[in-house]
């Protein structure tokens, strides 16, 4: 079968590996779409999280999380799955022409997808899922302003998110660098765009939100009304801007919340007090619960949100170096998927 392989920094190849054999508790998956995760970039370019994110084969590492397809074996002891059904799976490897999952369990690591559901369309339900659960966590209330640092497919599934979840905000706040991706979050609904790499964000905060005193400094000091902030990026190691996290702890009004999705490409230093002095809570979150999978694919399949909005190429496994490079040109590109 053809498999993407992961060598080095920068350096993907399309090969010829053995398919996978699988065991009783097992399935085996014929891929028909798999997603670039901005993950799966960290691994790209500095060679980082290569164990947790590929699978080992033959050939080499096999990366790709983000997949759906059908089924083509099933082990003798799994339950409720058969050849033929239409499922997405969390697991690695699924940049290649047969994934096998390890054990097969339904529900938890494997899912149904609805016949109304394409392909490429259900290789986003696990950054789907992501989003979902850091909106979640964020729980915004009714009239509240939120700022979304990143605007990948995470950041822009969490304005997805919200506007199913039907919270009905003052603003939501999109922060990037990208203008083809800020421009991306407006067609989903956030109300402003800030390009970080020309405008301040804590400022521009400021100005479409206005100031709320922080009460403990006996109104000495004030802050942006920025009620939950969404770290949709972490810490990439090649901006020269403050970390995110670091950004939002200043920007976050008085006992205000941020969800931190975004990876980390190195340790970082922060200047805490502010998270002290205005009682911020920092809220990790990383992947999701099974709800949360289910929830995606039936707002696919009653087409509550357009996945495919996000996406903005495809490519076949053949040109997997080009997928990864351009995946990486954030102003011309959303969501990559590849067609093995």
């Amino acid at each position: 079968m053809k498999a993407a392989i992961y060598h080095e920094p920068m350096k993907i190849t399309t090969e010829e590996v053995p398919v996978p054999k699988i065991g009783d508790a097992d399935i085996l998956v014929r891929v028909r779409a798999c997603g670039i995760c901005g993950s799966d970039l960290h691994m790209y370019r500095l060679g980082l999280f290569t164990e947790a994110l590929c699978r080992s084969s033959e050939g080499g590492l096999i990366p790709g999380h983000e997949f759906a397809g059908e089924v083509a074996d099933v082990g003798k002891d799994v339950e409720g799955i058969e050849v033929g059904d239409r499922v997405v799976a969390l697991t690695f490897g699924g940049m290649a022409e047969y994934v096998p999952i390890t054990p097969a369990l339904l529900g938890f690591n494997v899912y149904k997808v609805p016949e109304e559901v394409g392909w490429v369309e259900a290789a986003t339900t696990e950054p789907l899922a992501n989003s979902l659960h850091a909106t979640q966590l964020g729980a915004p209330s009714q009239g509240q302003n939120v700022m979304i640092f990143g605007a990948g497919i995470i950041g822009l599934g969490v304005v997805q998110s919200i506007g199913v979840m039907g919270f009905d905000l003052n603003k939501v706040i999109m922060v990037d660098v990208s203008d083809n991706r800020l421009a991306m979050a407006k067609d989903l609904g956030a109300t402003d765009v800030v390009n970080a790499a020309k405008e301040d964000p804590h400022q521009r905060a400021l100005e479409l939100t206005g100031e709320v005193p922080v009460t403990i400094l006996q109104g000495l000091v004030t802050s942006p009304a920025v009620d939950v902030i969404y770290d949709c990026v972490g810490y990439i190691q090649e901006r020269p801007e403050a970390p995110v996290i670091q950004q939002a702890l200043m920007i976050a009004r008085e006992y205000g919340k941020v969800v931190v999705h975004g990876v980390f490409e190195a340790p970082v230093s922060l200047e805490l007090m502010p998270m002290v002095l205005k009682h911020v809570h920092v809220l990790g979150s990383y992947g999701f619960v099974p709800d949360d999978a289910v929830r995606a694919l039936e707002l696919m399949r009653a087409g509550e949100v357009d996945r495919m909005k996000l996406v903005s190429h495809e490519y076949p496994i053949a040109e997997a170096a080009e997928a990864f490079a351009v995946q990486c040109r954030a102003e011309s590109s959303v969501k990559v998927v590849v067609i093995p």
